[in-house]
């Protein structure tokens, strides 16, 4: 069996977690490329594209399924393709809901190398542009500086450069989230991988990290944090032993081929 991942743009983090990453890992397992088994997302793969591949598994980690100039083409191709995959169990319960397809959970894997935990007197938030929304929703409420990475023209710029420049820096990541509850839990993986504590809102996927970064009112936990610095970079060390477990590549790209094995 020879596999295909669509890779998008290396700018777009479920294009690396989602395709480029996992190519990686299952050509290390030796899985080549090639055209028995297409795994794409979003939006960009014409119908023609697709046709020149045996298998279809379309991978879906963004709710557009009834977004006006999106809906038509996520409703198609998870209607069509042979094995429809996602990020999240909230997500595989909306997949079920529209189109009364079953998908097949995936994980995304960490991407850094994991490093010391540090905290300083610093926010850090990073995202696409459509959830700056959650950001401005809190920034009034938040007393400590925040660098803000991301591709609105108002914020800093977010490249593979300035992301590392940013969180190397002792600071605590913060994650208000939105209104969609499929979304993966990538942003808290990446942060806790980078050493950072995270102060997020409830989302379901984070749910397994509250044990370690109590979810729910940011403001109040960036004072606990910064107030008990030793517990709180003790529960970093802890997550990141979680993190190890649960969200390597390597991990990952055995799920992939496990999948890719029960289904064809």
């Amino acid at each position: 069996m020879k596999v295909t991942f669509a890779v998008l743009d290396e700018r777009i983090a479920s294009s690396r977690l989602r395709a480029k990453i996992p190519q990686q890992e299952l050509a290390k397992l030796g899985i080549k490329q090639g055209k028995d088994v297409l795994i794409y997302g979003k939006s960009v793969v014409t119908s023609e594209q697709a046709r020149r591949f045996k298998y279809l598994v379309y991978d879906v980690c963004d709710d557009h399924f009834d977004t006006p100039e999106l809906k038509d083409y996520y409703r198609k191709h998870t209607a069509e393709a042979d094995l429809v995959t996602c990020n999240s169990e909230v997500m595989r319960e909306r997949i079920k809901a529209v189109s009364g397809r079953d998908a097949v959970v995936i994980k995304e894997p960490y991407e850094s190398d994991e490093q010391t935990p540090s905290i300083g007197p610093y926010l850090l938030w990073y995202g696409h542009m459509s959830n700056l929304v959650d950001l401005d929703r809190i920034a009034d409420s938040l007393k400590h500086p925040i660098l803000a990475l991301s591709n609105h023209p108002d914020c800093a710029e977010w490249t593979p450069e300035s992301f590392r420049a940013g969180i190397s820096t002792p600071c605590i990541v913060i994650i208000p989230t939105g209104k969609s509850l499929a979304k993966s839990e990538n942003r808290m993986v990446e942060a806790i991988r980078n050493g950072k504590y995270v102060c997020a809102e409830h989302l379901p996927a984070y749910e397994p990290f509250n044990d370690f970064f109590p979810l729910g009112d940011i403001p109040a936990q960036i004072d606990w944090a910064l107030g008990n610095p030793t517990e709180a970079l003790a529960q970093v060390s802890k997550a990141q032993s979680y993190i190890s477990k649960h969200y390597s590549p390597e991990k990952i790209g055995r799920d992939w081929l496990r999948v890719l094995h029960d289904h064809f």
